[in-house]
Order: structure tokens, then sequence, then C-alpha cells
């Protein structure tokens, strides 16, 4: 089944010990201060602790004013993971997922326009005139919701998992 918010969660073996699991993770992240983006070239934004990391893949930066201002993107995926050492290297397992805020949002987005949608639908079933028009929009703000968090999730979600992928020289395998 398609879910209606976008998640992924993967695994992925490495023959690496954590300790280089986690120097490597460190080594393409950039420490995020609460109140700037530490400018720098590393693909991920984010913490890496002892047997967890938490980060968001870089955008990138353009020069606004003479000033290079971080790129945000509110669908960008959250990348959460944990390091477990295993007897043959290290199992990180991955999960992605939306801000919180932006989890919230779209929750009502879709809670609202599916209840019109709805709506819309018994006002067809009911013979009214307008149904149409009513069941047409929301199925409307429905799909061009679904297209934009679909687009704005996945693609960068999916070069994330390659870049964790080829950083870690393991193979990705999805829950």
């Amino acid at each position: 089944m398609i879910p209606v918010i976008p998640r992924m969660k993967f695994t992925i073996q490495t023959g690496k010990s954590p300790e280089e699991v986690q120097a490597l993770l460190r080594s393409v992240t950039d420490t995020e201060n609460r109140w700037q983006i530490v400018p720098g070239d590393k693909p991920f934004i984010g913490k890496v602790g002892e047997t967890d990391f938490k980060f968001l893949p870089r955008l990138g930066e353009v020069l606004f004013a003479g000033v290079s201002v971080h790129v945000k993107d509110s669908f960008l995926p959250v990348i959460v993971g944990r390091i477990r050492g295993q007897e043959s290297g290290t199992t990180v397992i991955v999960h992605m997922r939306l801000l919180w805020f932006v989890t919230a949002f779209l929750c009502v987005w879709f809670g609202i326009t599916g209840m019109v949608f709805l709506a819309g639908l018994l006002a067809v079933i009911s013979g009214q005139p307008d149904g149409w028009g009513i069941t047409a929009s929301a199925a409307g703000f429905i799909l061009v919701g679904q297209l934009l968090t679909r687009a704005g999730f996945y693609i960068p979600a999916k070069s994330a998992k390659r870049k964790l992928e080829e950083l870690l020289e393991g193979e990705a395998e999805d829950d």
C-alpha cells in the first residue's frame, strides 16, 4: 500500500567496524547550529553520535546580496539512523521521514481536502449540480499535494540513500 505521507526505511550491511562507520558519517556531515547553518561543502547537515545519527541532505547554497545563503526545502527527508555492531561488520538502520511540522501540515491538507472530496461525491450522488466541480477541485488539490510532496521527498531521499550506500560500501535492503 502506498502511504499518504512519504517515508522510507532500509538497512545497510557493511564490513566496516562501528567506529569506521561513525567516522565516515562524520566526514560527510557539517554540524548544524540552531541559529545558523555553518557553511560547508559536505552533503549532509546534522549530527552523528556514537550509535546514532540525524541529518538532512544539503541542497546547496546561493549567493544572495553578496552573502552565501543555505537553501532549505520543507520536503527534504530527515535521515535518522542507528549504528549497530555485528560479528561480521556493522548494520546501519536508516529511517527517512518528513519534518514534524510538514507532516502535521500535510495531515491537515489531505484531511480537509479528503472531506471536501467526499462531500462532493455525496453531492454528485444526491444529484446536486455543483457536485462535480467540488469533487474535481478537491481531487486536484489532493493530486497537487501528493505530486509536490513525493517529488520533494523521494528525489533527495533516493539520492541520499545512494550516497550512504557508496560511503559505507554496502547494499541497502528495503524494510
